[in-house]
């Protein structure tokens, strides 16, 4: 989705007054639920990185799963600079101006590759699900880790590649002075560019996801129903039942980080399509549009700041590898003693054999315990080779 707002956002300053209802809904977006939306959805980022990354969570889903993560936790970490603007004797300085200005252009490519990157992951990671409960018995189908990282990493160098030539639609303002802190280029006046690939642009990174996640999510959701069906007429095994339970978890978090996305993302596509049809000046110079487009920021920042809540309320395995992780330190070691053989340091009384440095392990000798009785106490040993 097409993220425009730190260039829009300061035109405004050069159209005159605006309404009332776009500074209240400018002020309400920009300067109090965003800060606290991104500073929230960075530390559920966190934790779901900290979660999606263990072992045991080891899967296709999950490797999609966790490049979302990561996507959205970049584009939460972009917009922390611009939080400090709204400390006045900051932004009042000229160093402050001077850095701003520079990185607003950064912040304005690199938002459209997060969120196309997050768009796109949206789709691989529904018709991975989509796959696996189609095609459960034909595991050639099937997206293996592998295939997943390969896909992820096509989907973040094409979207980089994608929005590179945004870097050339704005320059800084080197007057210092000036409200506006963007002057735009010549490239954006050309009508090839305009007409052809910003439309493009638009269509790839913001339209088509959309309406691709809506025809997936559906499929996903009928095969879903139809195996949750299938599992309750044929009762198996317990180890059956919990993998097609675990199966049923993992789809159910795919479809509702679509159905949020698709909620999240209506007005951006709403506005990419007026966009593609009207031009910027048309949208840039209107107030309802203007107010539009800080609800549509604010609307990405809530779906990149969600997830982890939907992980902790769907996936129960998510849940427990989450209280093991942070809370259940006590139920961690537990697991790792009996998972793993005890310390190569543990006494003989622990039931361990010690060992040297060299791989040597020490046995009881009867004949030196014999000799040495007395003196020893029966606990010198000799050493035998592995």
């Amino acid at each position: 989705m097409e993220n425009t707002s730190s260039v829009t956002s300061n035109i405004t300053h050069i159209e005159g007054s605006l309404p009332d209802y776009v500074q209240r809904t400018m002020f309400v977006c920009d300067h109090v639920l965003i800060p606290i939306i991104c500073m929230l959805g960075i530390v559920g980022n966190g934790l779901s990185l900290c979660v999606l990354t263990r072992r045991e969570m080891a899967a296709a889903t999950t490797c999609f799963l966790t490049a979302l993560a990561v996507s959205d936790l970049l584009l939460l970490i972009l917009q922390i600079p611009f939080f400090f603007e709204l400390n006045g004797a900051i932004a009042g300085s000229f160093s402050f101006k001077r850095f701003i200005r520079m990185y607003a252009v950064i912040r304005y490519v690199m938002n459209n590759v997060f969120i196309t990157c997050t768009g796109w992951l949206t789709v691989a990671v529904t018709i991975e699900r989509f796959i696996s409960l189609r095609f459960m018995f034909h595991p050639k189908l099937v997206c293996t880790i592998f295939r997943a990282r390969l896909a992820i990493i096509g989907i973040f160098i094409a979207s980089f590649i994608f929005h590179f030539s945004k870097f050339f639609e704005y320059i800084p303002n080197q007057n210092l002075h000036s409200p506006r802190p963007l002057l735009i280029t010549e490239l954006i006046k050309t009508p090839e560019y305009e007409t052809y690939l910003h439309i493009a642009n638009i269509a790839l990174a913001a339209i088509i996801p959309v309406f691709l996640l809506i025809i997936a999510n559906s499929f996903l959701m009928y095969f879903l129903a139809t195996h949750r069906r299938r599992m309750l007429r044929h009762k198996a095994s317990s180890t059956s039942n919990m993998t097609s339970v675990d199966m049923l978890h993992v789809s159910a978090i795919v479809v509702a980080t679509v159905l949020v996305f698709i909620l999240c993302h209506s007005v951006g596509v709403f506005l990419a399509l007026t966009i593609a049809s009207r031009g910027r000046e048309f949208v840039f110079k209107r107030p309802p549009y203007l107010a539009l487009k800080h609800i549509n920021t604010l609307l990405i920042m809530i779906n990149s700041s969600v997830n982890f809540l939907l992980y902790c309320a769907i996936s129960c395995k998510f849940r427990k590898t989450f209280i093991i992780v942070f809370i259940g330190q006590l139920i961690r070691r537990d697991n790792c003693t009996s998972a793993i053989p005890l310390s190569e340091n543990s006494t003989a009384n622990t039931g361990t054999i010690p060992r040297t440095p060299k791989g040597r392990i020490y046995t009881p000798s009867p004949k030196a315990a014999i000799a040495n009785g007395s003196s020893q106490n029966g606990h010198n040993v000799a050493r035998t080779e592995v």
